[in-house]
């Protein structure tokens, strides 16, 4: 089955800050927009960040949304990280929607100031083989569209258990100290953005920040397709009555 994503042709207003609250888009699709994270911040109190200055997410990972993810992750069907990373432009970060199928969306800020110096992807901890992890894909797709430059100095220091094995403590243990900044990395001044398809407990993100830190930078702001968080009520499908 083909994941729905309709076109997004417009929004009826700009985003207005770095990580603003997403207006009122009465132009998405009706399972697409019940998906979407508003505000686009993610609640400290549902996440359990210690090195991120601050997070945020286009959508809840449920739904349409999970299976994108997965299929690009898993079934490498990696032409959906282009849209899953325009998405992430439009909703996140206030970019216009592209005009045409296929064309890239419009960022609207400040060139003279740019957000960001670099857009760092989290290393994944299992990928394809021969393939780019989704999370570079995301970000070599929206630094295009941000014109931020995109770096890669984290990688994985050492394996542990997989993160989805986990309970929520034992995510923050496992994930803090996996990940480091290749030798001769050098952020110092820097504000990265760093840019990974699911926050889930927020371990990871924070782990990678940390290493990014200590690399010199002076912040991090981690961004993700989807955050792992109960759907509100408002949000649920109402369940299904038999004839």
């Amino acid at each position: 089955m083909r994941t729905d994503f309709a076109q997004l042709r417009r929004l009826p207003e700009l985003f207005r800050q770095t990580l603003p609250r997403a207006p009122a888009a009465q132009t998405l699709n009706r399972r697409e927009l019940r998906l979407q994270h508003i505000p686009a911040r993610l609640p400290e109190g549902e996440h359990d960040f210690y090195a991120v200055r601050e997070a945020a997410a286009a959508y809840y990972y449920e739904d349409i949304v999970r299976t994108a993810v997965l299929r690009c992750k898993r079934g490498g069907c990696f032409w959906y990280a282009r849209e899953l990373a325009d998405r992430v432009a439009v909703l996140v970060f206030g970019a216009l929607p592209a005009k045409q199928p296929g064309k890239m969306p419009q960022y609207a800020g400040v060139t003279a100031l740019p957000l960001y110096s670099c857009i760092v992807p989290v290393p994944p901890r299992q990928p394809l083989p021969g393939m780019p992890g989704l999370p570079l894909l995301l970000a070599r797709r929206l630094g295009a569209v941000l014109g931020v430059p995109v770096e890669t100095p984290l990688y994985i220091k050492r394996r542990g258990r997989p993160q989805k094995e986990l309970t929520r403590e034992q995510r923050l243990q496992n994930a803090r100290g996996a990940f480091g900044c290749r030798p001769g990395t050098d952020l110092t001044g820097r504000r990265v953005l760093l840019i990974d398809d699911i926050i889930t407990t927020g371990a990871t993100a924070s782990a990678c920040a940390l290493a990014l830190l200590e690399a010199g930078a002076v912040e991090v702001t981690a961004v993700a397709i989807a955050a792992a968080e109960e759907l509100p009520k408002s949000r649920k499908k109402p369940p299904e009555t038999k004839p």
